[in-house]
């Protein structure tokens, strides 16, 4: 196929089709999850614990940040803000400036749970064993979570580290050019250029969702599987971000509203969220998503190919055009 990499599809299973007729992709996102509920909660606990590297840099990475961001992000300048603004703390023996250092940390949890869960700073390896499992859950076929959890993670582990490093570069590059055009460059231009890689970073996110997915799911080269990822952000540019707009809402905004209703109540309510609920619905959100552009766009049509020999007889294979199989076969990754 011409847009996106592919290569020769080898069937394992019966799969989840993206075209079935019968059953719309709502429909078979919430079968699909409700029949793998318990299983995939389970799997939010490996991503959490698994995580906790990631967590711990996301957390000294963001009391760096927000501060250069904006001034008022300093402890120090947020307790005078919090102060300024009236807000007082429920707890009758709790002074003010207890009340915006507690607020200062709970924002910072909750934006390291948010960079985390959308895999910004993560353990690669980790979310492309997880995302290998989904994907068997997502096409329903015959999944061992945790061999083939194992099985991913090896098999994939270089390719891997390497985005999560590349992530966390890409991450940090573009924050700090939000930072240096929204509080240092003093020139006429400075909002408008900080606006536009805050648009950048959405972008980013929003192409970050395919690539673990597609390590896990295609053969391909860590070039191609960017090339990929930012074709299909082009390709689908509405439902990508409408999937990163669900995915601020699970990982943010809820926990927020938890937290404004409920106070630290709330607060506790949401840790437990994060760790029970939010990340691997996100993630298999996401990964379901994925499966499904790569089984219209690249496994459909190349099978397609395959059943057309060409004008000689020959199929593409034999023609000697170029094929990279996804990795699925049950001789590398996981046991069907």
């Amino acid at each position: 196929m011409g847009l996106f990499s592919s290569s020769r599809y080898t069937k394992e299973g019966p799969g989840v089709y993206a075209d079935d007729p019968k059953r719309g992709p709502f429909y078979r996102f919430f079968q699909t999850y409700g029949n793998k509920f318990f299983k995939i909660v389970s799997t939010n606990f490996l991503l959490v614990i698994f995580n906790i590297p990631a967590i711990i840099l996301g957390f000294f990475g963001m009391i760096y940040v927000l501060p250069q961001i904006n001034s008022v992000f300093q402890p120090t300048n947020f307790q005078k803000f919090i102060t300024d603004a009236g807000i007082t703390a429920t707890d009758s023996g709790a002074t003010a400036s207890d009340t915006a250092l507690q607020l200062y940390f709970l924002l910072v949890v909750f934006l390291v749970m948010f960079i985390v869960g959308m895999q910004l700073v993560s353990v690669g390896p980790v979310q492309t064993g997880i995302s290998y499992v989904y994907r068997n859950y997502a096409r329903e076929s015959t999944t061992f979570l945790w061999s083939d959890f194992v099985s991913s993670f090896k098999s994939n582990w270089k390719q891997s580290t390497i985005a999560a490093i590349i992530s966390i570069l890409m991450t940090g590059l573009i924050a700090a050019n939000i930072i240096f055009y929204s509080s240092v460059y003093e020139g006429k231009y400075g909002q408008v250029f900080s606006a536009i890689f805050f648009m950048v970073f959405i972008f980013f996110m929003c192409i970050q969702i395919y690539i673990y997915p597609l390590i896990a799911s295609l053969n391909l080269s860590l070039k191609n599987i960017y090339k990929n990822a930012v074709l299909f952000f082009l390709g689908r540019l509405l439902p990508t971000l409408g999937i990163f707009l669900v995915d601020v809402i699970v990982l943010m905004i809820i926990p927020f509203l938890m937290f404004l209703f409920l106070n630290y109540t709330g607060f506790a309510l949401a840790i437990l969220y994060y760790i029970v609920f939010a990340f691997s619905f996100v993630q298999y959100l996401n990964t379901f998503f994925v499966w499904q552009q790569i089984e219209r766009y690249i496994v459909k049509p190349q099978e397609t190919d395959e059943e057309s020999p060409d004008s000689d007889g020959q199929s593409p294979e034999s023609a000697g055009q170029s094929t990279e199989a996804p990795r699925q076969s049950p001789k590398s990754i996981g046991r069907h």
